[in-house]
Formats: C-alpha cells, sequence, structure tokens
C-alpha cells in the first residue's frame, strides 16, 4: 500500500483534497485515508508511510473532509450529551470519561445542560434530532417519557444516564448502585453510634434518588430506630432559595436541641456541604453534636478543613460505560434496551462523622 515515487516537484498552489495527494505520494486514495483518519496502525500500514503521508498533508494542507465523509455514510459522526449542568465537577468527570471513549473513534461530544428545565430539555433533545446526531446520550427528566420515546422512534439511538425515570424502562440505561452506597453509609452512622439520623433529600421522582430514601429506611428499622417522617426533608429541585435553612432550623431550633437529629444522611455531597456550614455558623459542632455524610465525594469534601464522609459517585466510569454502549448500539453490538449498572465504590470515612 506504500509508494516509492516522490511528491511532484511542482508545489501545488492552495489546499488539495485527499485524492490529490494520493496522486502525489504515488500511494492508493484508502491509504492516504486511513492515516488521515487515524487508522493506520489498524490497516498495517508502515510508520514510515503514515509518517510520510501525515507530513505532506501538513505541507499541502489537505485535511480529510469529514462532512462529506459523514454524508456518504448517512451519519453526522456526532453523539448529543444533554447533561443537568455544567456548572459542577460531576459534568467534567463524566466528560472525562466518555471522551476516553470517543477519542479513538470518529465520534465527536455535542455537550450540553438542561439544568433541570423542562423547556430546555425538549429544546436540546429536539436539536440533536435534527442534526441527526447519531446517537444522544442523556439525563433524563420526570414527565419527559413521551419525547424521549419520540426520539427513539426517530431512529436516534438514546442512553440514558445517571437516574431510571417511570415510563423509561425499555430505553437503555447506565446508572450505579447508589442503593449500596446508602446502606453502607447508614450501616457506618449507627455503627458510629448515632441514633437520631435524618435524611437530607430532594423531591425527585429518579430511582436513584428513591434507593436511597429506602436504604435510610431500612438500615433503621433493621436497627430498632425510629423512622421520624419530620426528619426526612424531600426540597424541591432546583433548590429554592432558604429552603435548606427552613429545614435545618425545624430540626435544630434556638435553645432545644435535645430532641434534634444527632446525624445527617444528605442525598449528595452538593447537599452535605452547605448543610455543615449551616451546622457550623449556629455553634452545632461537627461531628461533636451532629454526625454529616453525603454521597458523590466531590473535591471540595476531602479537604483537610472539611474532610466530609462520603461514598464515591463512579461518574467516570459511567461516562466510560455511555460511550461503549452508544458505540455498541451504533455498530449493531448491542440491541435496545440495555440495562447497565455501575457497582458501588467503598465509603471514605472521614473527620465529619468521627465517634463521639
Amino acid at each position: 500500500m506504500s509508494g516509492g515515487k516522490q511528491a511532484n516537484a511542482i508545489e501545488p498552489v492552495g489546499p488539495v483534497s485527499m485524492a490529490q495527494l494520493a496522486t502525489m505520494l504515488n500511494l492508493s486514495h484508502a491509504t492516504v485515508s486511513f492515516v488521515l483518519n487515524g487508522h493506520g496502525d489498524r490497516h498495517k500500514i508502515s510508520v514510515k508511510t503514515q509518517q510520510r503521508v501525515r507530513e505532506a498533508a501538513e505541507r499541502y494542507h489537505c485535511v480529510p473532509n469529514q462532512q462529506a465523509r459523514n454524508l456518504r455514510m448517512r451519519r453526522s459522526g456526532m453523539i448529543g450529551v444533554v447533561l443537568p449542568t455544567l456548572t459542577m465537577d460531576w459534568a467534567a468527570a463524566l466528560m472525562r470519561g466518555l471522551n476516553r471513549v470517543l477519542d479513538p473513534t470518529d465520534h465527536v461530544p455535542f455537550v450540553t445542560a438542561h439544568e433541570f428545565d423542562a423547556a430546555r430539555n425538549r429544546k436540546e433533545l429536539l436539536s440533536a434530532l435534527y442534526r441527526r446526531d447519531d446517537g444522544l446520550i442523556a439525563f433524563p427528566l420526570p414527565d419527559s417519557a413521551d419525547l424521549y420515546h419520540s426520539i427513539q422512534r426517530a431512529g436516534v439511538r438514546l442512553v440514558l444516564l445517571g437516574e431510571e425515570m417511570p415510563g423509561m424502562e425499555d430505553i437503555s440505561t447506565v446508572l450505579w448502585d447508589s442503593a449500596a452506597a446508602a446502606e453502607a453509609v447508614m450501616l457506618h452512622l449507627v455503627a458510629s453510634g448515632r441514633r437520631r439520623i435524618a435524611f437530607l433529600g430532594m423531591d425527585y421522582p429518579g430511582q436513584g434518588t428513591l434507593h436511597r430514601l429506602k436504604a435510610y429506611g431500612t438500615v433503621l428499622r433493621e436497627n430498632g430506630l425510629e423512622l421520624r417522617k419530620e426528619w426526612i426533608a424531600r426540597l424541591q429541585v432546583p433548590l429554592p432559595p432558604g429552603g435548606m435553612e427552613q429545614v435545618l432550623r425545624q430540626w435544630f431550633p434556638e435553645g432545644d436541641r435535645q430532641n434534634s437529629p444527632d446525624a445527617i444522611f444528605a442525598l449528595n455531597d452538593a447537599m452535605a456541604l452547605p448543610a455543615m456550614q449551616y451546622l457550623l455558623d449556629w455553634g452545632i459542632a461537627v461531628p461533636g453534636e451532629v454526625a454529616v455524610a453525603g454521597i458523590q465525594d466531590l473535591p471540595l469534601s476531602g479537604h483537610p478543613a472539611i474532610s466530609l464522609t462520603t461514598v464515591p459517585e463512579p461518574v467516570e466510569a459511567m461516562g466510560e460505560a455511555a460511550a461503549r454502549l452508544m458505540l455498541d448500539l451504533i455498530s449493531g453490538k448491542a440491541k435496545a434496551p440495555v440495562r447497565r449498572v455501575i457497582p458501588s465504590p467503598p465509603l471514605i470515612v472521614r473527620r465529619s462523622t468521627a465517634d463521639r
């Protein structure tokens, strides 16, 4: 697939096409295409030939026409990614996992966020359909089953990420075992001597949220501890201003804390961290008076000044799994619906739940 003739002595004017470059180098069009599209090793093209092609392509400004190639193959090369938000470390970690799988391929992620807004979510999903994305990876919103089903019926491969929603069981999903994580947190709080444990969560119908609440109640019952409904908080999404402070004030009234919780299990670190700050601002010692634990392991959670006990959410692993599943759906190796569950990482015990 290689040849020895040197490039033409007359320098071409302006960028050259892949076919022109192949002629100039006395190589087949396929050889040049494989090299410039990153598949030289796969097709056993020599290192010397690959280097020769790349040097000539750079010299003569030859770039593969990906758009034309995608039109011929009736594909866009784009994979839409609709996340809940782009402002947290969750999104960055997820994209590291996705990119680790997609980088060696011809697919490129197109990343947006719905910010838990139904109208924006609809706009982003339909945009993926209009762009003719090869696939769509999305963090689902509740009460949107019809929309996701319409996207799937239109021929867009769809993978839901991070949550299971009612009515969407026939759509491929990648999630993690957050129920096991919640059980580990609760068992640790009980083992550390906490007996009055509150749950700080959100009013969200996703199965991940419900599994954590169920694990909370199960561990309390199995250890003979009281489940008090007034110690279960399910805040609105997105969190309203002052909503968490109001709940914590009810749990920890000034001057009367004999019947207050001695531990808080938060749905995630994004809720546990501000809860800790409120307690400290009110002179309530953590962990001396109240232990606090979460699930997520944000970078700030491990800071020595905070030291929050938590279970890491395997976000990068979920990103990798979602990307691999999407490629399998595109290639036909997998047929929807597919459900893939990432095991829970172990609990990280830090100072916020130290024994009293």
